[in-house]
């Protein structure tokens, strides 16, 4: 019964891990596909292809820390704040270019605020899983 129930559990853990993760690179290509537009208005093609790298590249660099801290059971609130200033980038520059309508700016500020949602879940599905397994580990050591 107690295998059935920690065998349910992965499996949502495992289905909101795939969600958020589906959703994250979602968001990430179609804001970098913003950013590409945005910066082809100065910069040659070529340049503005990659681009957007300048701005999701550090966030790829503090996701990836925070996954690593995450799983290390340790803070990691500078990549944090890399994450939260990279994300708020996107959203001014994606949204300084729309034609300043309430419906541009959620249509081209939501999906940065999106990826940052979709992350945060992702590393909280990660700390919830270890969580459950440390009760679990707790849970069998007190009976035996």
């Amino acid at each position: 019964m107690a295998a059935q129930r920690i065998s349910h559990v992965t499996v949502l853990f495992a289905a909101i891990a795939v969600c958020a993760a589906c959703l994250l690179g979602w968001s990430i290509t179609y804001t970098y596909g913003q950013l590409r537009t945005i910066a082809e208005f100065v910069l040659p093609a070529q340049l503005a292809l990659w681009w957007p790298l300048t701005v999701y590249g550090p966030w790829f660099v503090a996701a990836l820390s925070i996954l690593r801290a995450t799983v290390q059971h340790q803070p990691a609130p500078r990549s944090w704040g890399v994450l939260l200033v990279t994300s708020a980038l996107a959203v001014a520059l994606c949204v300084s270019h729309s034609s300043h309508s309430a419906l541009a700016f959620v249509t081209l500020g939501i999906p940065p605020i999106t990826a940052l949602v979709c992350f945060w879940e992702l590393v909280g599905q990660l700390s919830s899983k270890h969580r459950a397994r440390k009760g679990a580990h707790a849970q069998q050591r007190s009976k035996g």
